[in-house]
């Protein structure tokens, strides 16, 4: 396995899927996140597999600025409209041999701004030494960067680290938004994140929103920003408008006390 993650890394041989945030109040785009694909008959064209065997061999930053590299400059050549989400592993921002200023690099040889790219860190990975990664994250702040916590509640500590990092934007775990039409718990969950990120001054992305059922409910909550597979799949050509299914007008939008958050950039 180890050879073919070799061979990916020398001959650059991934995708760059795209996945839109919509903001459902406007009826607009915000951005796009970048998501990565194998080579399509490879062992490895899974993003959690490839990125499983990549940690295991020790190869994560090589991987990671691959995926970047192809990222932005994708981006670019589209002519994509709004925000690029980039996911980091906060273990590639501590680790000594990740080197700096590449992403900076990237961005401006493709011709963007860093004020357009939001850096993604999952709750999902540990993080051990949260002041190496605060300072971290400092420094892509002072360049512009927008900071977001992925994956909320989808492990122990992200309340934590919300309080740590005091991110620009959260993204709600698809497990809180699963059914959540039907599950009360999750909506006091998801109502308690809206209330803290209206507090905290930062914005909320639901993400994983697969069904009408669950759009519908989360607008009634307040929802801002959504993404998921029920408003547009990932696509190497992404769609670059609002989707005809969400075009109803609810009216309940514009009566959320939600709706007057702090725009991003």
């Amino acid at each position: 396995m180890k050879d073919i993650l070799l061979e990916i890394l020398a001959s650059k041989a991934i995708t760059t899927v795209f996945q839109p945030i919509f903001n459902v109040q406007s009826k607009t785009i915000l951005g796009y996140e970048a998501l990565t694909r194998g080579p399509e008959n490879s062992e490895l064209y899974a993003p959690d597999k490839l990125f499983f065997f990549a940690s295991k061999y020790d190869l994560i930053s090589e991987l990671e600025i691959l995926c970047r590299d192809k990222a932005i400059t994708r981006f670019a050549e589209l002519k994509l409209q709004g925000k690029l989400f980039l996911n980091i592993s906060p273990l590639v921002l501590l680790s000594k041999n990740h080197p700096q200023g590449e992403t900076i690099k990237l961005v401006q040889q493709a011709g963007l701004s860093c004020d357009q790219i939001v850096i993604e860190l999952s709750e999902k990975y540990p993080v051990p030494n949260d002041t190496m990664l605060r300072e971290a994250l400092a420094k892509y702040r002072q360049f512009g960067f927008d900071v977001a916590i992925d994956d909320l509640g989808a492990g122990y500590s992200g309340l934590k680290l919300w309080s740590q990092l005091r991110p620009d934007i959260v993204k709600i775990d698809r497990y809180f938004v699963e059914n959540c039409h039907q599950d009360s718990f999750k909506r006091k969950f998801l109502n308690a994140i809206f209330d803290l990120a209206q507090s905290a001054q930062a914005q909320v992305i639901v993400e994983g929103i697969e069904t009408i059922d669950e759009f519908e409910l989360l607008a009634r909550l307040g929802m801002v920003y959504a993404q998921g597979f029920y408003l547009a799949k990932p696509a190497i050509t992404p769609i670059r408008h609002y989707p005809e299914n969400l075009n109803a007008d609810y009216q309940y939008y514009s009566k959320s006390p939600r709706g007057n958050h702090i725009p991003l950039g």
